[in-house]
C-alpha cells in the first residue's frame, strides 16, 4: 500500500511539474492547481513542498526566470514578449523580479548575454562540462540543532552512498519526520584525498526534534553549528566532490579564512527525484574560525 501510495504522488508531482512547464504564460494559482490535479490546498501544497524542498510558488517563479533567461539568449525577442510567454503581464514586475534573482536587468543581460547570471550562485557547471565561478561566498553562523540522521562509511560518491540516502529518505518520510522547510543535508568527517575511500565517514541529515523508535537504522543528536564560509553551487551532485576540492585547495588556502577543525557540510535546496541534475542548487559549508 504505502508503495502505491507513493508511486501514485511521484507520478502526480510529474504531471504538476509537466503542466507547469507547459503553461508559464498561464495564471497558475496555486489553489487552482491543487483543484485541477484533484487535490485540497493545504494537501496539495505539503505534497509538492516535500517533493521540491522548496514551496511551490517559489519553484514557479524560479522556472519562469530561469525560462526567460535562455530565450533572451537564444532569441531576439523584445522583453515585452519574453515577459508575457513566461507569466508577467507587466514589463516592470518582470524586470524587477529578474534583476532581483540574478543581480543584474534583463536590458542589461539582453545587450550582453555571455554575462554569467546568477550571482548568488558561487559555482556552476557550463554547457561544455567546464567550471564556471563567480565566487562570493557568505560567512554565515549556522545554530546547533536537533537531527535524525543515520551513519555512512565509504566512498562519497558512489552508488553505496547514494542508496543509504534513498533509503534514509523513504525512512524519514514513512515516519513524517519532514517539515514544511526540510533542512536535509550531509556532514563528512574526511577528506577523501588523505583517507581511503572505504574508510571515510559520513552522515545523512534531517534536521527535526522528533523520534523514531524501535529503528535500528536511524538515530538522533544535537548537530553542532559554527562559523563558516557558504558557496552556493548549481549542477549535477557527482561533480560535488570536485567542487569541494576546488574551494579547499584554490580558494581557501588563497584567502584569509583559517579552516576549523569541524566538518564540512552539504546543504541539498531541492530535490534530485524531480529536479534536472543542471539546476540542483547546493550549499556548501566549509568551517572556518
Amino acid at each position: 500500500m504505502l508503495q502505491r501510495t507513493e508511486t501514485f504522488y511521484r507520478k502526480k508531482v510529474h504531471e504538476v511539474l509537466n503542466y507547469i512547464h507547459n503553461h508559464l504564460s498561464d495564471d497558475l494559482n496555486i489553489k487552482l492547481l491543487a483543484e485541477q490535479f484533484g487535490f485540497s490546498f493545504f494537501h496539495f501544497h505539503r505534497i509538492l513542498k516535500t517533493y521540491l524542498n522548496e514551496p511551490l510558488g517559489s519553484y514557479i517563479n524560479r522556472v519562469r526566470l530561469e525560462t526567460a533567461v535562455k530565450i533572451i539568449r537564444y532569441s531576439d525577442l523584445p522583453l515585452s514578449e519574453i515577459a508575457l510567454q513566461i507569466g508577467y503581464c507587466d514589463c516592470s514586475a518582470f524586470s524587477k523580479a529578474f534583476s532581483k534573482e540574478f543581480g543584474i536587468s534583463p536590458q542589461k543581460f539582453k545587450s550582453n548575454n555571455s554575462i554569467v547570471l546568477n550571482t548568488h550562485v558561487d559555482y556552476k557547471i557550463n554547457n561544455f562540462g567546464k567550471l564556471v565561478s563567480d565566487i562570493r561566498p557568505k560567512i554565515v553562523l549556522l545554530a546547533d540543532k536537533p537531527i535524525v540522521y543515520t551513519k555512512f562509511t565509504g566512498e562519497y560518491t558512489g552508488t553505496e552512498f547514494n542508496n543509504v540516502w534513498d533509503n534514509f529518505w523513504e525512512v524519514v518520510r514513512r515516519n513524517n519526520i519532514l517539515s514544511w522547510k526540510p533542512d536535509v543535508f550531509s556532514v563528512y568527517f574526511n577528506d577523501p584525498h588523505e583517507t581511503n575511500a572505504d574508510e571515510c565517514r559520513a552522515e545523512c541529515c534531517v534536521a527535526s526534534n522528533k523520534k523514531i523508535s524501535d529503528n535500528e537504522y536511524v538515530e538522533t543528536k544535537t548537530f553542532t553549528g559554527g562559523k563558516y564560509a557558504m558557496f552556493r553551487y548549481k549542477g549535477p551532485h557527482k561533480r560535488l566532490l570536485e567542487i569541494n576540492e576546488y574551494i579547499l585547495r584554490e580558494w581557501i588556502s588563497n584567502s584569509s579564512l583559517k579552516p576549523r577543525n569541524s566538518p564540512l557540510v552539504e546543504k541539498y535546496l531541492n530535490n534530485y527525484r524531480i529536479v534536472e541534475p543542471d539546476s540542483l542548487l547546493t550549499e556548501i559549508f566549509i568551517p572556518i574560525e
